[in-house]
Order: C-alpha cells, then structure tokens, then sequence
C-alpha cells in the first residue's frame, strides 16, 4: 500500500487540480454546452497535471471530468452515456497532444526543465484542436445538442486556448512567489 500511495496522492492532486479550475470557471465566465466557454480553465488544469505527473493522473482527471460534468455542468443533457465519453476523450486530448508532440521529437515532456514556454503553447493549441474536434463528433452523434458547428468549434477552440494559457502562466508566475517565500521562512 506505501508504494501506491504517492499515486494515489498525485491522482487527487489532480481530481482536486480540474474540479478547482471548473467551480472558477463555471463562477466567472459561465458554461453552456452547446457553445462551451470562453475560458474553459479545466483543460489548462489537465494539461498542467499532466505535465507534473504524467500519464500515471489518468484515472483521476477521468473521474474529476465526469464528476464536474454531472455535479457542476450537467452538460450532457440527461445523456450520461455520451457525457462520459465526451469526458474521457477530455481527458485523453492533451495525453495525446503530449504523444504526438514527442513523437515528432519537438520536446521531451518527461524534462520539465528542458520545456521552454513557447513549447507549452503548442502544446495547448493542439490539444485545444483536438478536445474541440472529439467534443464536436461526440456531441453531434448525440443528437442531443442542436449545434451551430462553427459557433461550437470557435467557441470550444478559443476558451480551450485562453484556459490553458491562463491557468498555466498563472502557476508559472505564482508558484515561484510561493516557493521563494517559503524558502525565506525557513531561513
């Protein structure tokens, strides 16, 4: 059980990391699923989880997309079969990005410190492309959302976009100021 338990702990971190972006996106710019959100902050809580963690948070970012879509959103119109596949190709996009990214050999994302920030973005267009395109097919299959498919994918993409970019920059700037404070009080 004690060699389990940091990953146990890193897949809370993450369930706790994406729940905490949906509640601050759903209280400061709304949600509706047939349009998404112009600052859709889960998908830069996944990526940064992600990126810390690894592909190890699977299950916890699973559990927290789905939870947040039943509990916060309920985005999936009654049809929690196809909400959870919407929210397991969520959480599978930036794993994907991530795979893809390294296999053309851009950037090594197991060496956080060899990522320049230019590398992120990237990385968060390209998932943003790919979560917008599953949750377009997936919600269109549904047939429980009537769609405007170019109001739904420039939606989707731009909040994906902005999301990630201001909940990582947020971390990058802030945890920093953290550890550096921290640092001086046990000085």
């Amino acid at each position: 059980m004690e060699q389990h338990k940091p990953l146990i702990i890193n897949n809370l971190i993450a369930f706790l990391a994406i729940f905490l972006a949906s509640i601050t996106m759903k209280y400061l710019s709304g949600f509706d699923a047939e349009v998404g959100s112009y600052l859709y902050l889960p998908i830069g809580a996944k990526i940064l989880v992600f990126l810390l963690f690894g592909r190890h948070v699977l299950p916890g970012v699973m559990a927290s997309c789905i939870f947040c879509g039943v509990v916060l959103f309920d985005a999936w119109g009654g049809n929690f079969a196809w909400g959870a596949i919407g929210a397991i190709m969520g959480a599978i996009a930036p794993l994907a990005s991530m795979w893809f990214i390294q296999k053309l050999r851009m950037v090594n994302f197991s060496n956080l410190a060899s990522i320049d920030f230019r590398h992120i973005l990237f990385l968060i267009f390209f998932t943003a492309i790919i979560h917008a395109l599953s949750r377009f097919v997936i919600y269109a299959k549904s047939e429980v959302f009537s769609i405007n498919p170019i109001d739904f994918l420039s939606h989707y993409l731009v909040g994906d976009m902005i999301g990630g970019i201001v909940v990582i920059w947020t971390v990058l700037k802030i945890l920093p100021y953290f550890i550096s404070v921290s640092r001086l009080g046990k000085a």
